[in-house]
C-alpha cells in the first residue's frame, strides 16, 4: 500500500465509529482495496459509494419525507442520479479499477455501487 492510501485509511479510521466513512474504510480494507487502489482512486470510489447510498435513500423516500416520495423533488433525484453515474464513470476510468481482478470488481459493485429501489417506488 502506498503512503497516500495509508493516510486515506487512517483518516477514515479517525471518524465516528458508526458513520459512512468508517464503514466504507473497514469494508474497503476487508476487500483489500488498500492494496489495489491509490488515494485518488479510493476517494473516487468513496464518492460514488456515498452517492449510491444517497440515491437509495432518495429513491425510497427515506430522507425525512415519512416514507413518501414527493413529485416536486424529482429534479433533485435526477441530479443525484446523474452525479452518481458521473462518479461511477470517473472511478471506472481509473487505472486501479482496470487492474483489479474480476471478483474484486464484482464485490465493489455489489457492496458499494448498488442502488436499491423498492418495487412500490418504481414508476409504472
Amino acid at each position: 500500500m502506498d503512503a497516500e492510501s495509508q493516510d486515506f485509511f487512517e483518516e477514515l479510521a479517525s471518524c465516528s465509529r458508526t458513520g459512512f466513512k468508517t464503514k466504507f474504510g473497514r469494508t474497503a480494507r476487508r476487500l483489500g482495496l488498500n492494496v489495489g487502489l491509490n488515494r485518488n482512486e479510493l476517494y473516487r470510489l468513496y464518492e460514488a459509494a456515498f452517492l449510491a447510498a444517497l440515491c437509495t435513500i432518495s429513491f425510497n423516500g427515506l430522507g425525512g419525507c415519512a416514507g413518501g416520495i414527493r413529485p416536486e423533488k424529482e429534479p433533485t433525484r435526477r441530479k443525484l442520479e446523474q452525479a452518481f453515474m458521473d462518479a461511477c464513470h470517473n472511478f471506472y476510468r481509473s487505472a486501479g479499477w482496470k487492474a483489479l481482478p474480476t471478483p474484486q470488481k464484482k464485490s465493489i459493485r455489489t457492496i458499494f455501487l448498488f442502488v436499491s429501489v423498492s418495487e412500490e417506488n418504481l414508476s409504472r
